[in-house]
């Protein structure tokens, strides 16, 4: 693993999120990745922020692309099961070799993603507002970060049937929430 590149990513991490983050290791074991927490009011954003550290490095090398990738999520409270279940997909990509895109989803096979909460997949989202931008590393490739969105059974369903574009249709017309891990399904989708 280049940790020139993770101190840049954890660099970037700092510019864009501010605050000092705690870092922990999921398990102390070699090929897996170490997961940044901002809780709420440690940085300037008025979320709970969770990211991945090392994911692209490890993905990265294992598929030989020109990018790799970092994922994030920010909650409105963050909590043991929530950091522990973040980190379990984030490993699990690892273990998996799996290369997540925009509208990738992460689905439980059975049960919930966290435990305690309702949502049965992540949503590998890219933000349109360059919270945390792509950087460049001086390799030339570059680091992507997605937001991994907790999503319910239903909106991965839509989601499967009308895209990106149709998912975000829905949750335009009624603007949930989607920090809120207290959240519940939009309407329109409890009607069909």
């Amino acid at each position: 693993m280049d940790l020139d590149n993770i101190d840049a990513v954890d660099a970037h991490y700092r510019a864009h999120i501010g605050g000092e983050p705690q870092y922990m290791r999921f398990v102390d074991a070699p090929g897996t990745i170490g997961v940044l927490e901002w809780p709420k009011g440690s940085s300037r954003l008025p979320v709970h922020i969770y990211a991945t550290l090392g994911l692209h490095a490890l993905i990265h090398g294992m598929l030989a692309r020109e990018h790799g990738f970092e994922l994030f999520t920010g909650v409105s409270s963050g909590t043991d099961a929530f950091r522990s279940a973040f980190a379990v997909m984030a490993n699990d990509l690892v273990s998996d070799g799996t290369f997540v895109e925009p509208g990738h989803l992460v689905t439980a096979e059975d049960g919930c993603i966290i435990d305690g909460l309702p949502f049965k997949s992540w949503l590998m989202l890219e933000r349109t507002d360059d919270f945390i931008p792509p950087l460049p590393l001086e390799n030339g490739n570059h680091v992507v970060f997605l937001d991994a969105t907790p999503v319910f059974a239903e909106e991965a369903d839509y989601l499967k049937v009308h895209g990106l574009a149709g998912l975000f249709g829905l949750w335009e017309e009624e603007r949930p929430r989607l920090s809120d891990l207290g959240r519940t399904l939009p309407r329109a989708l409890e009607r069909s």
